[in-house]
């Protein structure tokens, strides 16, 4: 089959010169597009994973503050507490301080029957919560937070009205004697407020929001769209505790709540329709330890904006490039073809190479023909060079068309920029890309040691991903830049160029430094307690890295600095206390109320009582040990002086001839305490044979110890009640006492406690 040479030359001219942007748009568009998008969902993932980890952080605080009330000695007095104490009022100061101080909606605590002995001005003293799930997780010994609820008392609504039914959730921990026993619980009701306004902290867009849901697919934050939802219809006051978060279409949980709730974390990439019948790109995690979830969403037709804008422009520019070319390939085809089909001899001045030569003969024969022929293809290529200037402008223009600052620049740390798009000029200062090429590029670096760092990673390792430096733009204005370079390098291994992108981080660097002052001002709230807090190095040898300044103050140091740095071990008295502390919390993770003899910075000795905890990383290594500590000295002292007054009054006891006791309040109760001259009237030669021994058996007549425990339970108290008793040998007497019976607050009995004597000569 015959093809002309006028038509193939036009042919390929067209494929030739289309073949670029049809890769263009079929290869390196889906691509980008691709990178896009999956540079939106790691954006959505990583924020949804901040989300979380503030949201943990902000609840461990609030677990660490009900901790820390119930740990105050003046708290474990609440159990037993009634309004005409006169430690009362002072406590209910002390309460009301903290509700106003940390911003709870109320302090509550209850004796271990779930009974509120004293609250705060809203909450109800007398209340039982035995069957509240916070009161039970605490009675068991664990600090819990309970999920969020509708308050069953009148609450300050967001309005500034009083409510019953405002959301609400309780952080409770066990309240504890001195010896360790569970006499009842401490309750903070939480401002629920102040989890909203962290999850609405954060703007996703014009359509992204953050917000939490509990196990049933129920939002307990209010959404940033909130009015939009009561125009819908979907809430009447407030989303917390009011939206189910259901896909209204299929009547039934929302794909990203769906999986939230079934205890997995991920993310949908695709689209699914949210609660309001839009659809939305999510990413989701769940936090086992509250039951709650955290979700991410913002539209997709947001999210993919970008992505789908440069699809409309890549077809835009791919079509009104296609149709000049076409018609430019065919005239220039036509044109070229007739001289090169009329004169052969042209092909022999293009195998010379010199394609600037030029004739100028006008003649009427071969030789003017050959002429023009030799002009005109001399011509074409040169268009043809245009043509190319022309393409890698366009390639520029789509360069400029990115966000982010595209460069390259000579290796070395004097290499100048040989190329940025328009962008990355914007982003440095400078109107055009034409006055940023031909600078150097570690004038742009507020250190220029910064670039020289840069040239020795690139050198070793060929590419630095996400380095950040501070730079500066032309008027000297600084900025935070994150950038991703890679150094290109000849056949033999020689540094040719380095090329990269880099974008402008100051918004992202200031949320950061935001969080930064946010922790130090946590931290400020640990120096103003009374009690040390401190963090230090997992092992034996491991020294201070924080600690309050009550924490250096307790040590003998005037201010935190000192103290850190010091060794845990050059603290105690007794240095292998540290190893068996090191050592218990390798093996279970916490010591609670661990006492030890310490010194201060001067040598001064005293009792510190401490609670610390192992935190390890996600590999289970163990990163620091982190825990609060106090000096007790002068509770071991009041503790020693009461141990020696009790030891006084039983040396007291056992002085006298007459038998002292304590038994059970029942008729089969046994001795738990007697003293020598009672053992002895018994036939015991010690109070501790006694102990454990059934008191009706000292009876002749058993019916003798009903009769008394009878008359105790009537009248509380039996004096001169004689009897016929019998000595462990089975030689009898006859016995004399006085009894009374013993109950606590409820009236119910405790112990029956008395005073006998043997009366057989009288």
């Amino acid at each position: 089959m015959y093809i002309s040479i006028k038509n193939r030359l036009i042919f390929l001219l067209i494929a030739f010169t289309l073949l670029p942007f049809v890769l263009l748009r079929i290869v390196a568009y889906p691509r980008i597009q691709s990178d896009l998008q999956d540079v939106l969902i790691r954006n959505l993932d990583g924020i949804g994973h901040k989300q979380a980890e503030l949201v943990t952080y902000w609840t461990h605080e609030r677990m660490k503050n009900v901790r820390v009330v119930a740990n105050n000695p003046l708290m474990s007095k609440c159990a037993k507490i009634k309004k005409e104490d006169k430690d009362y009022s002072d406590i209910i100061q002390y309460l009301e301080v903290l509700k106003n101080e940390y911003g709870f909606k109320g302090v509550l605590v209850s004796n271990d029957k779930g009974i509120v002995t004293i609250a705060t001005a809203d909450e109800g003293v007398a209340t039982d919560i035995s069957e509240a799930d916070y009161f039970k997780q605490a009675i068991q010994g664990n600090t819990f937070v309970s999920s969020i609820i509708p308050s069953e008392i009148p609450l300050v609504n967001e309005l500034g009205e009083k409510e019953i039914g405002v959301p609400t959730m309780f952080v409770s921990t066990p309240l504890k004697d001195r010896d360790g026993i569970i006499i009842g619980v401490v309750s903070l009701r939480i401002d629920v407020n102040a989890l909203n306004e962290l999850m609405l902290s954060l703007k996703l867009g014009k359509t992204g929001e953050t917000y939490l849901v509990n196990k049933d697919g129920v939002m307990i934050t209010e959404s940033r769209f909130v009015t939009h939802l009561k125009e819908m219809g979907l809430v009447k006051k407030r989303c917390a505790l009011e939206l189910k978060l259901i896909n209204r279409e299929k009547g039934e949980l929302t794909k990203g709540v769906q999986q939230c709730v079934a205890g997995n974390n991920g993310f949908d990439a695709k689209g699914y329709k949210d609660y309001s019948g839009i659809t939305v790109l999510g990413v989701w995690r769940w936090l086992p330890e509250f039951n709650w979830g955290v979700i991410a969403e913002i539209d997709r037709d947001e999210g993919y904006g970008a992505a789908y804008n440069l699809n409309y422009i890549v077809s835009s520019v791919l079509l009104v490039i296609a149709f000049p070319i076409v018609i430019v390939a065919y005239f220039v085809g036509r044109k070229t073809s007739i001289p090169i089909i009329k004169l052969k001899e042209v092909t022999e001045k293009m195998a010379s190479g010199d394609l600037s030569q030029r004739v100028d003969i006008k003649r009427e024969d071969e030789i003017g023909a050959l002429a023009n022929a030799f002009n005109a293809m001399a011509k074409s290529l040169d268009e043809k060079t245009r043509e190319v200037i022309n393409s890698e402008k366009r390639y520029r223009e789509l360069f400029n068309s990115i966000k982010e600052g595209v460069y390259q620049s000579e290796p070395g740390v004097e290499g100048v920029f040989t190329f940025i798009n328009k962008a990355g000029a914007e982003i440095l200062g400078y109107g055009t890309p034409e006055e940023v090429v031909g600078t150097k590029v570690k004038n742009i670096y507020v250190d220029s040691e910064d670039r020289r760092r840069l040239c020795e990673k690139l050198e070793k390792d060929g590419v630095w991903r996400e380095f950040v430096s501070l730079c500066k733009r032309k008027n000297g204005d600084s900025f935070y830049a994150e950038r991703t370079s890679n150094m290109l390098r000849d056949e033999k291994g020689n540094p040719v160029v380095i090329y990269g992108v880099f974008r402008d981080i100051s918004e992202r660097k200031k949320a950061e430094m935001e969080i930064v002052e946010s922790e130090k001002k946590y931290r400020l709230l640990f120096n103003s307690l009374k009690e040390g807090v401190y963090q230090c190095e997992p092992e034996v040898d491991g020294v201070f890295t924080w600690i309050n300044q009550s924490g250096a103050e307790i040590l003998g140091y005037k201010s935190p600095e000192e103290a850190i740095g010091t060794k845990l071990k050059d603290i105690y008295v007794n240095p292998d206390d540290r190893a068996k502390l090191v050592e218990k919390l390798s093996k279970e993770g916490a010591w609670k109320n661990f006492v030890s003899f310490c010194k201060r910075k001067n040598g001064e000795r005293f009792y510190m009582e401490r609670t610390s905890s192992m935190v390890a990383d996600d590999k289970g290594k163990p990163v620091r040990i982190e825990g609060i500590f106090r000096d007790i000295t002068e509770r071991k002292k009041l503790e020693e002086e009461l141990q020696e007054s009790e030891r006084h009054h039983r040396q007291l006891l056992n002085s006298l001839k007459e038998g002292i006791y304590q038994c059970e309040p029942t008729e089969d109760g046994v001795f738990t305490w007697i003293n020598q001259a009672g053992a002895e009237i018994l036939g015991y030669s010690s109070p501790e044979e006694v102990i454990g021994t059934r008191v009706k058996d000292v009876y002749v007549n058993p019916d003798d110890r009903k009769e008394l425990v009878d008359k105790l339970e009537k009248e509380g108290v039996w004096r001169d009640f004689t009897s016929y008793c019998k000595r462990k040998n089975g030689e009898r007497f006859i016995s004399e006492r006085t009894c009374n019976l013993v109950r606590d607050e409820g009236g119910k009995p405790i112990r029956i406690e008395g005073v006998f004597r043997d009366i057989t000569e009288r």
